[in-house]
């Protein structure tokens, strides 16, 4: 199925069915969920998508990528939040104060009240001192989750991949210890299968069964659904110069590094 608002074509993956689940979970509960996965497994694409989705069911969604220039600082982290609403936020302690006034107007657990989830994605680097910040405001909502039908509360996710590499070059892990003791759903996503770089492939290639299977295995070597993606994008821009489609795809593997 092609989208038409992103230009993609779109297969149903593993990833997405569970990101959806986990989205569901959290906004029943008010809970806190973190899911890591490898890169180019199509996280951050089944996650707009959802965000979309809870959107239109009239939940409130708090949203932010995190990066290198924000990961390690409260002030930055919690300024670029606001910026998304207008808030200007001031200094770290104010920063704090309008992000939770901003979640807490929620109510979940009250008859039609308000639900809010915040959602960090790429959130593997982000820095101890940020996530036990995410975990004073959370626990802000525990009478909620503890049984107060009248109290705020907001849930967490956090999608992130499973390793990173941090400033010294070296890769690390990504944990979220911090984190841990509050955590409702710890989540590992599995690379794709077989059938998902099959799918992505007649998706892209419908009219040519070789170039599909050219695709496909190019993907299923390289483990992620963002590498036939790549490729495939490649091998439309050779098509340019009257080369066949089989020839191009072939091209492009062998210029991101296939055989």
């Amino acid at each position: 199925m092609l989208d038409t608002q992103y230009g993609r074509v779109i297969i149903p993956t593993r990833a997405h069915a569970i990101l959806s689940d986990v989205l569901d979970a959290v906004v029943a509960t008010a809970g806190l969920a973190i899911v890591r996965g490898p890169v180019g497994i199509g996280k951050t694409f089944a996650l707009q998508r959802e965000i979309e989705r809870l959107e239109a069911e009239g939940i409130v969604i708090v949203y932010i990528t995190s990066a290198p220039e924000i990961e390690g600082s409260i002030g930055s982290f919690l300024r670029a939040v606001l910026a998304q609403f207008g808030i200007a936020g001031g200094s770290s302690s104010s920063a704090r104060d309008a992000l939770a006034d901003l979640l807490f107007s929620a109510h979940p657990f009250l008859p039609g009240g308000k639900r809010c989830i915040l959602i960090v994605d790429e959130a593997q680097g982000l820095k101890s001192n940020i996530l036990e910040t995410l975990r004073g405001l959370y626990d802000e909502g525990d009478a909620a989750r503890m049984g107060n039908t009248y109290a705020p509360a907001f849930g967490l996710v956090l999608v992130g991949n499973d390793t990173f590499l941090n400033k010294g070059g070296k890769m690390r892990k990504a944990e979220f210890r911090p984190l841990m003791s509050r955590v409702m759903i710890d989540m590992i996503l599995a690379r794709p299968d077989a059938s998902e770089f099959k799918a992505l492939a007649l998706g892209l290639l419908p009219d040519d069964e070789e170039a599909q299977i050219m695709l496909a295995k190019f993907g299923a070597e390289a483990g992620n659904l963002r590498a036939i993606d790549k490729v495939y994008r490649l091998a439309m821009a050779f098509t340019k110069d009257g080369s066949s489609l089989v020839s191009a795809v072939a091209r492009a593997i062998r210029a991101s590094g296939g055989k």
